[in-house]
């Protein structure tokens, strides 16, 4: 069976045409659910009505998408019912062919309309003339209709703002355009195309009409022209009416088929010749069978390459769905349409998103298609709609650009032929895309001819690739490497190219990429655009853009989405009455690996760093003030953990996986930036990142890279200052020191090299003073004497897990309480210099009694003097049980409540002797205070603190004067000295006055009361 006879292609005889136009409009029920012979219909409607002045009508459509049809259908129809019709085209009517406007009655057909934009200069006069006619006509009375058939971007340039109308009618251009009406010409529906082609095959003498039922396909990959319907109908569907696979080689495979999408490509080949190899030859078939028709009935046909892309449901009568969806959902009507049993039917299924384009709103159709269940007429199944269109080339949506004349489009169609396999031109039109889509690219770098390099928005830098081989990739991930600039984000073209090593290097590197598949149909898109902007020519259409490259698009928005991710930190809530670091302390400074109750890392961190280090005033540890475990666990560990910062597990925390997904994805990101910074110094780096926090000071002054907040600022929040953004510098801090970081970069390598540092710092951990570094340290809610030796034991359990687990938070922890140790080793030091000279001091005031004893000859001891030898010989001697001494006293102050009392009394004992509480070492402390008492001060007591040697040393307070008085009198008889020897020559005469000497020596003797 095959058809009798060819229809017309050309629009020479319009009645062809109307016949179709007649044969859709009375043969269905559903005329209100087509579009545009529905539009056609209702024009038809409006000229058979009387009117009493003329009506003015813009009608508007792109090239080729059926003005020319539409005047067609109204000139015959005008011809069959005896009204006068005038047919014309713009420029043979203002050319002086004819001047239709004297008539005053009837329908004129103005064609062609979009020449008086491109003939204005030329014809200004007459398209002026013309213009005023119609001002003419829409003032008079008169029973008539003009159309006036025009492009789009053309209406625009005539009656929008500025344009032709509004410069040449300036006054009275407001009043004109209000009675203009426009039509925008739809596209016909997936009903009314099968109705066509049902409507041509009853012309032809066709009356089976099951070949329908494979139309889906044909309807997606044709232009929607009358002249492409119809070569179809007569090239492809006649001639093999009764063989789909035929039907489908010819639209997929031929010249014939192609011609039929202004694209050049129905279908992607590549991919459908996957699917062919994959499917066994008997079954090609079925394939061909199912991608025709899309929605089907029978089972069998399912192949196994498409088992994962079907969706199961059901088809109910069209009849029953108009009446629950009376209007509004025409559109959503062509994914679900299909002709079956020679009849119209719904495909319905609860998985119905997947049937429709992803850009098409089913919100309001989805509840109630399940109720239409009921009235269910056969199972059936769908291809999903993302899978039909990787292998169909459909039509949605038309060309991305609107061209103001069939020649400029003709020009673009050979610039998008000559330049489709050109990959620069394909790379340079991506690079477009993002313009036109708002992303400002202020710098474009190439890369051969594969890549460009692209700096947008200001601060990003994103690689856009298109590589085909193994070489190029190579060459990519070299250029990647010797960069100089951080990378956020690549692009990769899909390509057939073994890519895993680059996304292995953007994973390592943490650039966000993505992969686009820019098929043919969408590379044509692309080059229109880029047409378009070279020769700055049409107008850009944004919803086809979305609905061609939606994909596309959307791929590099993601993408630059996560760039934006990256970069700008959701900050952190504020830690109530709490600060960030410092309560992450509690947890950093745990001294095990282990899975840890919550409570037990609370009493071990509170007896290890606050009893044993923690100190008051400049070498404050920085651990904030956490009194109870409950308050740790409610306060800190909660906050910590609803921010993923922490993982616990039923009250446990498991310092091995300690880190939360936040804090390791800002590691994990932080980790690749500092690799594209450095290269191969990354590293080293992050270990003197880890020094830095050991010591900051002395980290401040060395290089600059050192210090990981000037990276992490740069990158992060290059708007703020070093310190202004508390949860940048948190997320920096506790990234490093946990080892989370590392985990992320060559840890063996960071290990070693904080293994040397803590090599270094052994060796100057054994020291022969740290017996003296004890030092006394008070608040109003407790004093404390730390102790180095007990500092030595704890340091030496972190070095241990450090070494013994590679653990670079104990590590960090060792390092830094180690520094801590070596600074109050270092004052030590400096105390027990400094105590020297005190020593050497005392001795030389307690000379002035030797020198007074031998004045007047008493070889007895001294108790005061034997007092303050003693005292000094158990400082220096038996320092320890001194101090044990003094600690217990303290502990007794803190259990009754008294150091409040205390801490003032502390603070009066300082400022007395002239100390800070910065130089709190008891050794250097009590010889101040002993020199004090000794230089006359007085020194209150304190009752707690009694039998200990403070109380020992003010004591002495009554000797300190004398002794004052006594290197007076010393002084005094010294200067007299050197006159002794003349004095003995003449004793007489010089007795009466050394007598009265030394009667004044004894009365201060005896004030000693010696014996």
């Amino acid at each position: 069976m095959s058809c009798t006879k060819r229809l017309s292609e050309t629009a020479a005889d319009s009645s062809f045409i109307y016949q179709i136009f007649s044969c859709v409009s009375n043969s269905t029920p559903y005329i209100d659910r087509l579009r545009f012979f529905k539009q056609v219909k209702d024009e038809i409607d409006r000229i058979a009505s009387k009117r009493q002045s003329p009506e003015i009508v813009a009608l508007t459509a792109d090239w080729g998408q059926g003005k020319s049809t539409f005047l067609d259908i109204i000139e015959e129809y005008g011809k069959r019912n005896k009204i006068n019709v005038t047919k014309i085209s713009f420029m043979d009517l203002i050319t002086g062919i004819e001047d239709l406007l004297s008539f005053k009655d009837g329908v004129y057909l103005v064609d062609e309309v979009e020449s008086s934009v491109d003939y204005f200069l030329d014809y200004q006069h007459e398209i002026k003339e013309f213009w005023s006619k119609i001002k003419e006509l829409a003032n008079v009375s008169g029973d008539s209709t003009i159309y006036l058939s025009m492009t789009p971007s053309a209406y625009s340039k005539v009656f929008g703002p500025g344009g032709q109308l509004q410069t040449l009618f300036p006054e009275t251009y407001l009043a004109l355009i209000e009675r203009i009406r426009r039509i925008n010409i739809e596209n016909p529906s997936k009903l009314e195309f099968i109705l066509m082609l049902k409507c041509m095959l009853k012309l032809v003498g066709i009356q089976d009409f099951t070949i329908l039922q494979y139309m889906d396909m044909p309807y997606w990959v044709i232009d929607q022209e009358r002249r492409k319907y119809v070569r179809f109908f007569n090239e492809i569907l006649c001639k093999n009416l009764k063989n789909i696979d035929n039907i489908f080689l010819e639209l997929a495979r031929s010249d014939k088929g192609t011609s039929l999408n202004s694209e050049g490509d129905t279908v992607k080949l590549d991919t459908l010749a996957k699917l062919e190899n994959e499917v066994d030859r008997k079954e090609v078939t079925k394939l061909y069978k199912i991608l025709m028709s899309r929605i089907f009935t029978d089972e069998k046909l399912i192949v196994k390459p498409l088992d994962q892309h079907v969706v199961k449901g059901s088809l109910i009568p069209y009849s029953r769905w108009i009446e629950t969806f009376p209007k509004n959902q025409d559109h959503i009507e062509d994914f679900l349409l299909t002709y079956y049993d020679d009849d119209f039917y719904i495909f319905i299924s609860d998985d119905l998103e997947r049937v429709v384009y992803e850009s098409v709103d089913i919100s309001n159709v989805k509840e109630n298609a399940r109720k239409l269940k009921i009235f269910s007429k056969s199972e059936a199944y769908a291809l999903s709609w993302n899978f039909f269109e990787s292998v169909i080339n459909t039509n949605i949506g038309g060309l991305v650009v609107d061209f103001r004349t069939r020649e400029i489009r003709d020009k673009a169609l050979q610039f998008v032929n000559t330049y489709i396999a050109d990959r620069e031109k394909e790379i340079e039109s991506l690079i477009h895309l993002m313009e036109i889509e708002g992303v400002t690219i202020n710098n474009v770098k190439r890369i051969g001819e594969f890549a460009r390099v692209l700096n947008i928005n200001g601060d990003r830098t994103i690689i856009l690739a298109k590589l085909v081989d193994e070489s190029e990739v190579n060459e990519l991930i070299k250029e990647i490497k010797e960069s100089n600039e951080i990378i956020h984000g690549v692009i990769i073209v899909e390509t057939q190219a073994d890519k895993e090593k680059l996304i292995n290097l953007l994973n390592e590197l943490a650039i966000a990429y993505t992969e686009i598949n820019v098929t043919t149909p969408k590379k044509r898109q692309l080059l229109y655009l880029l047409f378009s902007r070279i020769y700055n020519l049409g107008k850009i259409r944004h919803d086809s853009i979305d609905l061609r490259l939606g994909d596309i698009k959307n791929a590099i928005f993601t993408l630059l989405l996560k760039i934006n991710d990256n970069l700008n930190l959701k900050q952190l809530p504020i830690l109530k009455n709490k600060r960030l670091i410092q309560s992450f302390n509690w947890i950093i400074f745990y001294p095990s690996t282990k899975i840890t109750n919550i409570e037990e890392v609370f009493e071990k961190v509170n007896d290890i760093v606050n009893e044993k280090f923690r100190m008051y005033g400049s070498k404050q540890f920085h651990l904030e003030d956490i009194e109870t475990s409950n308050t740790f666990i409610e306060d800190v560990v909660s906050y910590f953990t609803s921010n993923e910062i922490i993982k616990i597990k039923s009250n446990y925390i498991d310092f091995s996986e300690l880190a939360g997904e936040t804090l390791s994805e800002f590691s994990k990101l932080f980790a690749g930036f500092i690799k594209q910074k450095y290269k191969h110094e990354a590293e080293e780096i992050v270990a003197n990142y880890i020094m830095y926090y050991v010591n900051q000071q002395e980290a401040k002054r060395k290089d600059s890279k050192n210090n990981p907040l000037i990276l992490a600022y740069q990158i992060f929040s290059p708007d703020k200052k070093i310190g202004q953004n508390p949860t940048l510098d948190f997320f920096v801090y506790s990234s490093i020191v946990t080892g989370e970081i590392a985990k992320y970069m060559n840890k063996e390598l960071i290990f070693s090299k904080l293994n040397e540092q803590i090599k270094k710092i052994k060796e100057k951990l054994d020291n022969p003073y740290s017996r003296y570094g004890y030092f006394i340290t008070a608040k109003r809610r407790g004093a404390a004497i730390r102790s180095l030796t007990e500092m030595r034991e704890i340091i030496d359990i972190y070095e241990r897990n450090c070494v013994d687990f590679k653990d670079i938070r104990l590590c960090y922890a060792y390092l830094y309480l180690s520094n801590l140790y070596l600074e109050l080793l270092k004052e030590t030091e400096r105390a027990i210099n400094e105590v020297e000279e005190i020593r050497a001091d005392i001795l030389k005031r307690l000379e002035i009694i030797n020198k007074a004893k031998k004045y007047v000859k008493i070889d007895d001891n001294i108790e005061e003097v034997e007092k303050i030898n003693e005292i000094m010989r158990e400082l220096k001697d038996h320092f320890d049980l001194t101090m044990a001494k003094l600690a217990e006293k303290i502990q007794i102050i803190n259990e009754k409540g008294k150091t409040e009392s205390f801490k003032k009394y502390l603070d009066y004992l300082l400022a007395t002797i002239r100390v800070d509480d910065n130089n709190s070492n008891l050794y250097l402390l009590l010889f101040k205070l002993l020199r004090e008492v000794l230089n006359g001060t007085t020194i209150n007591g304190i009752e707690e603190l009694k039998g200990t040697v403070v109380e020992e040393i003010s004591e002495l307070g009554k000797i300190g004067a004398e002794i004052i008085n006594l290197n007076i009198i010393i002084e005094e008889l010294e200067k007299i000295s050197p006159e002794l020897p003349k004095l003995r020559e003449n004793i007489e005469r010089n007795k009466q006055k050394i007598e009265e000497l030394i009667r004044e020596i004894k009365e201060v003797i005896e004030s000693y009361e010696i014996n």
